[in-house]
Parts: C-alpha cells; sequence; structure tokens
C-alpha cells in the first residue's frame, strides 16, 4: 500500500478535529476531520468538514472479545470526481486494503 499520512493538526481537549495531508494514487490531499459522535469505549464517528470528498464519515467500533477485542471500520463516502462505478471498483477496495494497513499497524503497535 503506497500512501502517506502527515498529520498537520493533533485532536486536544479544545479541539476536535485534526487535518491530515495525505498521498494516494500519487496525489497530494488535505482532509480536515471532526468528531461527531464519542461513545467510550464503544465507538467513535468522523466525519470530513473539508476535503476531496463529498462525503466521509468513519465510524470505529470496538467490542471486548475473550481474549481481546474487535475493531470495525465502517465508511460512508461519496467521491465528486469519480462516479459509483469507479468508487466501488477502485476507490472502495483501496480504502479496505488502506484500513487494513493500518489496522495492522495499530495491532502490532499494542503486541
Amino acid at each position: 500500500m503506497a500512501s502517506t499520512f502527515t498529520l498537520i493538526t493533533e485532536c486536544s481537549a479544545d479541539a476536535e478535529s485534526v487535518t491530515w495531508r495525505a498521498r494516494h494514487f500519487g496525489i497530494w490531499f488535505t482532509m480536515t476531520s471532526r468528531i461527531t459522535a464519542l461513545e467510550r469505549p464503544i465507538r467513535f464517528v468522523d466525519e470530513q468538514v473539508k476535503g476531496p470528498f463529498t462525503v466521509f464519515v468513519h465510524e470505529h467500533s470496538f467490542e471486548q472479545l475473550p481474549g481481546g477485542s474487535r475493531m470495525t471500520d465502517t465508511i460512508t463516502l461519496g467521491s465528486p470526481l469519480l462516479g459509483r462505478l469507479a468508487e466501488r471498483l477502485i476507490l472502495v477496495p483501496y480504502l479496505r486494503r488502506l484500513v487494513a494497513s493500518r489496522n495492522a499497524v495499530l495491532i502490532s503497535a499494542l503486541i
């Protein structure tokens, strides 16, 4: 997965938004997301407030299991640059791989 992320602003107690600069498909994008729901320790939702998508909502859900935890990512998106077919054929599989690779990094950091 060839992508580069740079954190531009961080979430703090005073701010519930974060700005990322990331390169995907060889193009740099800047995206600002805001935490719109937080139910510790069950789930949180971040939504794009500025960036390349018409809609980008990312729900992170956590479930305690015997011997571990399960994290589930649910993404709702709309892209002004691509039609629905291109989103299904290109963008959705790309995002699945991207989220899986990020989750693998999280898991390795926790072990």
